[in-house]
C-alpha cells in the first residue's frame, strides 16, 4: 500500500482487445494499493503520469495499524469509502452523462480533490493529463475530448492555458453536470465578489 506524497498516477486495466480503461487518477495526498493487500493479486495496474514521491506501507503492517493506531485506521477507512464514492460517480458518468457533462464533472472533481490538499491557485489548477488519458478515463475518443474542451472554452465555462485549467463558472458547471461534491467529503462553494476559494476544515 502507498501514500502518494507528490505527483499524479493512473489506476487502469487493459482489456483483452488492448483497450485501456482508466479507473481513477491518484492525486497527491491519496492512499492507494489497499486492494492489493487483501487480494491474491492486484486487480488493477498503476502507472505514473508525472514524477511522484511515494511512501510504502508493507501489507504485513496492516493488522498492527488497525490494532494500535485509531488515527491511521480512520484514514484508511476514509480513503476506502471516498474511493468507493468517487467510482460510483464515475459509473454515472459512463452510463448517464453526455460527453459535455462528463468532462465538466471530471474537471470539477479534480479541482475539488486538489483543493482539498491546497494544490489549487484560486480557481485554477495544473492538469498534467493528455486528451488520450482523459478519454480513457471517461470512455471518450481523443477527438471527442478535444471538441468538448473547445466547447467548454467557447461557452466561457473554463479557460485552458498550457497545462493549467481555470474554472470560470463553478455554479454553471456544477448545474449542468449534476456535480454535488459531498461525495468527496468536503464542500466547495463559488466565491462572491472575486473572493478566493474557501478551504474546508
Amino acid at each position: 500500500m502507498y501514500v502518494n506524497r507528490d505527483g499524479w498516477l493512473s489506476r487502469y486495466k487493459i482489456l483483452r482487445n488492448g483497450r485501456r480503461q482508466i479507473v481513477n487518477f491518484i492525486l497527491p495526498g491519496e492512499i492507494f494499493g489497499l486492494q492489493a493487500c487483501l487480494y491474491k493479486s492486484s486487480l488493477y495496474s498503476v502507472a505514473t503520469i508525472t514524477d511522484v514521491s511515494l511512501s510504502a506501507i508493507p501489507a504485513s503492517m496492516l493488522d498492527n495499524i488497525f490494532e494500535r493506531s485509531p488515527t491511521a485506521s480512520k484514514a484508511l477507512f476514509w480513503a476506502a469509502v471516498c474511493e468507493s464514492a468517487v467510482l460510483g460517480e464515475h459509473l454515472i458518468d459512463a452510463a448517464r452523462r453526455s460527453a459535455y457533462e462528463r468532462v465538466s464533472h471530471f474537471l470539477l472533481e479534480l479541482f475539488a480533490r486538489l483543493n482539498r490538499v491546497d494544490l489549487t491557485n484560486g480557481w485554477s489548477f495544473r492538469l498534467p493529463l493528455t486528451q488520450e488519458l482523459i478519454g480513457d478515463a471517461l470512455g471518450l475518443t481523443t477527438i471527442h475530448v478535444n471538441r468538448t474542451l473547445r466547447s467548454l472554452r467557447q461557452d466561457k465555462l473554463i479557460a485552458v492555458e498550457g497545462k493549467s485549467v481555470t474554472i470560470l463558472d463553478f455554479e454553471a458547471l456544477s448545474l449542468l453536470s449534476d456535480f454535488e461534491n459531498s461525495y468527496l467529503a468536503k464542500s466547495i462553494h463559488a466565491p462572491r465578489n472575486g473572493a478566493s476559494v474557501p478551504k474546508s476544515d
